[in-house]
């Protein structure tokens, strides 16, 4: 196998192509000439052909050389670029971040967030990732995303979480619901009512969470419907077909054919969390500019205001 030419020996040919004189090329390098000249040789030795016609003052390139120095010169262009590129990203200008996030995210805690840090980290792609809660550790692991945004996500072996909104759990209702003109619901009082919930597997925290408030609240709800989205589980309540429970954020985005009711009880009983999610260790500089930014919203917006 052929030995492979060292990049430096590249620029020195570079260099002597440009200067067309050993001694002017060995002087801006800061090398002896022969060191010069030996160099020169080892690139043609491991080429196989001569690179500079040596009978001519000054040296000239042969049609090999003059190839090589076309494709050499590109390649120490292109070098220099990635460099500046590395040197930014160590810097946290550019590079990529990958987030994860909860759908009830999007309503306004993450909007406002993804702006900012992209007027103030252009370069810096951002891929944003919908991922169910109970998805997001896995995908942390696996390197998918470096950060996620997940509601009451419980255990997260091996991750650390990070509280950035408290948000109260309100019930939606039609406009011509019989409770629609009371200021605040207790449980207890759906007991009788059908609920559109989103569908529950084993591992799914925010229909589990729901049943079991409603198991502590003494009953066990009716599911009239299952809704994947939040839109759709809003539509069919609009429609007439249950009620649901979901986010004040969500509550805020407001429908003519819908209201929403607060819960009475012991607030943190019906209260959400929005938890960040990362891997342990060291942070590199755009999620550690991220989880600033989260943490100042955090600071602004730690319990949304009255629906």
């Amino acid at each position: 196998m052929p030995k492979r030419i060292a990049f430096r020996h590249l620029e020195a040919f570079l260099i002597l192509a440009r200067e067309g004189n050993v001694s002017r090329a060995a002087e801006l390098m800061g090398i002896a000439q022969p060191a010069l000249s030996q160099q020169i040789q080892l690139i043609e030795t491991r080429i196989g052909t001569p690179l500079f016609e040596r009978n001519t003052r000054p040296l000239r390139l042969t049609d090999a050389g003059r190839y090589l120095h076309a494709e050499a010169a590109s390649l120490v262009d292109r070098f220099e670029a990635v460099v500046a590129e590395v040197r930014q990203i160590g810097q946290g200008k550019r590079g990529w971040l990958g987030i994860g996030f909860t759908r009830s995210a999007m309503y306004e805690f993450l909007p406002p967030v993804v702006r900012e840090f992209s007027l103030n980290h252009p370069d810096v792609e951002l891929r944003l990732h919908e991922i169910l809660t109970e998805d997001q550790p896995d995908a942390l692991r696996a390197g998918t995303i470096h950060l996620g945004l997940s509601r009451d996500p419980g255990e997260t072996p091996g991750l650390l979480q990070e509280a950035l909104l408290r948000e109260d759990l309100v019930v939606a209702l039609p406009r011509r619901h019989p409770f629609a003109s009371r200021r605040s619901l207790i449980l207890a009082e759906l007991a009788e009512e059908p609920f559109i919930l989103f569908p529950k597997n084993p591992v799914a925290r925010f229909p589990s969470r729901i049943l079991a408030l409603c198991r502590e609240a003494g009953f066990t709800p009716v599911v009239a419907q299952e809704a994947f989205e939040i839109q759709t589980a809003l539509g069919l309540v609009a429609a007439g077909l249950g009620l649901t429970l979901v986010t004040a954020g969500v509550a805020r985005h407001i429908r003519s054919d819908l209201t929403f009711k607060r819960l009475e009880g012991e607030r943190s009983a019906f209260e959400t969390l929005l938890v960040a999610l990362y891997r342990p260790g060291p942070r590199d500089l755009p999620l550690e500019a991220m989880l600033n930014l989260m943490r100042s919203t955090k600071g602004s917006n730690a319990r949304p205001s009255s629906i």
